[in-house]
């Protein structure tokens, strides 16, 4: 495999980046304040603008501090909307730079579909993910699935990438992404496990990996440390990510979703938002205990197939553009799906070596089963997909027999 580019291929790859980029110049331009689903989004830009205003970290009750989502992403807006304003100038300012990021995710995808396998297999990766309508029009939504998307993929390839040589420098680069992950969603918090099981699996020794995960931790806890003093400060207890897993646990305690008066609970909010969550959670944890009671198998198969099914049957597509129906867009999304066979495939080929990409998704999905699932969850996973389908596809367009895989 070779180690740089030809020109050639450098120009198609910008190609293609560019491209991308002025399908997202083009959507965001033509349909404007459209591109909003009307729920989290509107609360994520008046949470960035009561920030600006008041310098106080708020999301659904504006005279209250939350810790209901990370930071992050309100600082990221906040910090763009002091630049442009927040009219619609700024608006579009802000979708304009998510579409950037999201360009830079086409280039990660194919610099990890690249070191994980082949030129072609990156190609065809780079494609996949340039032109996935979702991927397109995501940009535009104010919601955290772009920043995390290319956090998340960035700490995919650089783990791949410093695993071959580790130092303390390369390791504290990856504990700031780390770090930036996980205030954007706290999903990402077993990260670093997944890392050192990664690492072992490499054949790296132990004590040699004690310095670069001190660095880690280390610039893991100077970041956090700010938001839990604000977090102890505000509600008196230690608030290691966020305090918002109450509605979205209840919520998953009912059957495909399906709330009636017969098996609603019904419960006494607190006197904030914080309060209420830890309410929601008790009354999620005495749902749950009772269900499981009265049909154990059913209720488990409620909670492992049939979430698992909410979180990938369908494409994060809830809104058409451009006449591009949903037929179309679940047909490229069943393309990127084909890469969860092939992820398998290169387990039992190389497990050590595609466990990283692998774990991250079982984790993902069994942390989302525990709460509420549904395909916007699955986004950036179906970026990771997208390397695996593009393999596929560069084995059955390829000349040669067979494309290897990697043996380390």
């Amino acid at each position: 495999m070779k180690a740089k580019l030809s020109s050639k291929q450098s120009l198609w790859l910008m190609l293609i980046i560019c491209i991308s980029f002025i399908l997202k110049l083009f959507l965001i331009f033509i349909y404007k304040n459209r591109l909003t689903l009307s729920s989290d989004d509107l609360n994520y830009i008046k949470s960035a603008v009561a920030l600006l205003k008041s310098g106080i970290f708020t999301f659904h009750n504006y005279n209250e501090p939350t810790v209901f989502v990370m930071p992050i992403y309100p600082f990221f807006l906040a910090v763009l909307f002091k630049v442009f304003g927040y009219g619609l100038i700024g608006l579009q300012a802000v979708r304009v730079v998510q579409a950037i990021i999201s360009c830079a995710s086409i280039l990660i995808v194919f610099l990890t579909a690249k070191k994980l396998f082949n030129e072609k297999a990156a190609f065809i990766a780079a494609i996949f993910y340039a032109f996935y309508i979702p991927n397109i029009v995501t940009s535009g939504y104010f919601l955290t699935e772009t920043l995390f998307t290319f956090l998340l993929i960035t700490m995919i390839y650089l783990s791949v990438v410093f695993v071959e040589a580790p130092g303390k420098l390369k390791f504290a680069g990856l504990g700031l992404l780390f770090t930036m992950a996980a205030l954007c969603r706290p999903t990402a918090a077993l990260f670093p496990a997944l890392l050192l099981i990664y690492c072992l699996l490499r054949n790296l020794k132990f004590k040699d990996l004690i310095g670069p995960f001190a660095a880690f931790s280390l610039v893991f806890v100077l970041i956090m440390t700010p938001w839990w003093v604000r977090n102890y400060k505000e509600y008196g207890e230690f608030i290691p990510l966020s305090a918002a897993s109450g509605n979205p646990m209840l919520q998953g305690t009912y059957v495909d979703y399906k709330q009636t008066p017969e098996n609603t609970v019904y419960y006494k909010l607190g006197n904030n938002a914080f309060e209420t969550n830890k309410i929601e959670v008790s009354v999620a944890k005495t749902r749950m205990k009772t269900e499981f009671k009265k049909d154990f198998w059913g209720y488990l198969n409620w909670y492992t197939i049939k979430k698992t099914i909410y979180l990938w049957y369908s494409a994060f597509y809830w809104k058409h553009f451009f006449g591009i129906g949903s037929t179309i867009v679940l047909g490229m999304h069943y393309i990127l799906l084909l890469g969860i066979p092939v992820l398998i495939y290169c387990l039992f080929k190389n497990f050590r070596y595609h466990f990283l990409p692998a774990a991250l998704i079982i984790y993902f999905n069994i942390a989302h089963c525990y709460y509420m699932t549904f395909d916007r969850y699955a986004f950036p996973l179906i970026t990771i997909l997208s390397f695996y389908s593009a393999y596929l596809f560069s084995g059955l367009f390829s000349k040669t027999p067979k494309t290897k895989i990697h043996t380390i």
